[in-house]
């Protein structure tokens, strides 16, 4: 929030391209591990500004619309991205022969392509300007003077705050319970090794297509509805997984939960972006990214643990569901609360546009 959006993402590109040829071109262990864990924080130097950029580079009307377009191209490219990283190795041995398909040099090539191709997203980055939308630099604005907050304003933006922070956290729980291992249950219930590349390449394609039709859906029923609706759309299918696998539910599931997840990324930061002010929008991004990763982080571990234990993939679809209808519980309690009170506040005594 100090810098703006611009700044960071420009500086954590920059970081992204050099961590990764540094890791791309090592070889030591210990090298590697060094690179990996500095890419790892470059990334979040560009992924977690997406939205504040999106925010401060758009107007309210344009808002959802653009969010909605990037995150689905996101999910469109790197479609393309997984499947052109799977096809040059062999197109590098064809077309050189002295480059063997599986080759350290085939992969390390192909690598420095992505990277490359990476890179050239900061051009766009350096030539964006401002729009007509927040005043510029607002999001900057930790050295802003702004006039003094009601006490009872100060308690719904910690609380709103609190509460972005904690249903993050909770819907983390929820993904990575099954995420990281769901291409192997895919296996398990007899899916090949090319047919779970195909259901991951259809669902990213299901979920850009989807995600562009957010902004009406939003517009006719509102976000709350909208990002609640989404995100309970996949458990019929995962209850019944619970009790009886099968490859024909495990496919749809898989697609509509990725799209219940990354489909309403860009609705529920337009709904923070609506409560609340530019400084506590930047501050709840980053830290609700923060407990997401660390909530992430240990659950996987856990997973991976009571799969390993119990050869069955039933306890962690059970903690999904059940973690995903806590969020679900918790975010419409208090947020339809706040909605209503921004109604009653209103002037036209209507909730704003986008809320």
């Amino acid at each position: 929030s100090r810098f703006g959006p611009r700044r960071v993402v420009v500086v954590g590109f920059m970081l992204f391209t050099l961590t990764n040829i540094a890791q791309v071109t090592a070889e030591a262990p210990r090298l590697l591990l060094v690179f990996a864990a500095l890419q790892g924080m470059a990334t979040s130097y560009y992924l977690n500004p997406t939205m504040l950029l999106v925010i401060e580079y758009t107007t309210p009307q344009t808002r959802p619309d653009a969010s909605a377009v990037v995150y689905s191209t996101q999910a469109f490219s790197s479609t393309l991205g997984n499947l052109a990283g799977g096809l040059l190795p062999k197109l590098l041995a064809v077309v050189f022969p002295a480059i063997t398909a599986g080759s350290t040099a085939a992969y390390r090539i192909t690598l420095l392509v992505g990277v490359a191709v990476a890179a050239a997203a900061i051009v766009p980055y350096l030539r964006l300007r401002q729009s007509d939308g927040e005043p510029q630099g607002a999001i900057a604005g930790v050295r802003q003077q702004q006039a003094p907050v009601p006490r009872k304003s100060r308690r719904a933006l910690r609380g709103d705050f609190t509460m972005f922070v904690l249903t993050g956290a909770i819907l983390a729980v929820s993904t990575a319970a099954i995420v990281p291992f769901y291409n192997v249950y895919l296996k398990s219930i007899g899916a090949s090794t090319q047919t779970v590349g195909y259901i991951y390449a259809g669902s990213a394609l299901f979920t850009a297509a989807v995600g562009l039709i957010g902004p009406s859906v939003v517009a006719k029923i509102g976000a709350l509805r909208s990002i609640l609706g989404f995100r309970i759309a996949a458990l019929p299918f995962f209850v019944v997984l619970i009790f009886a696998p099968s490859l024909w539910v495990a496919i749809p599931a898989h697609a509509i939960r990725t799209t219940g997840i990354n489909a309403t990324w860009p609705m529920d930061s337009n709904f923070i972006a609506d409560l609340l002010p530019p400084r506590q929008r930047a501050y709840v991004f980053s830290i609700r990214s923060f407990f997401w990763n660390g909530a992430w982080a240990a659950t996987s571990l856990v997973s991976g643990n009571v799969i390993r234990a119990t050869n069955s993939y039933r306890f962690v679809f059970v903690v999904w569901a059940v973690f995903l209808v806590l969020n679900i519980v918790v975010f419409q309690i208090y947020f339809g609360r706040r909605v209503a009170e921004r109604a009653r506040q209103s002037p036209m005594n209507r909730a704003p546009a986008g809320v």
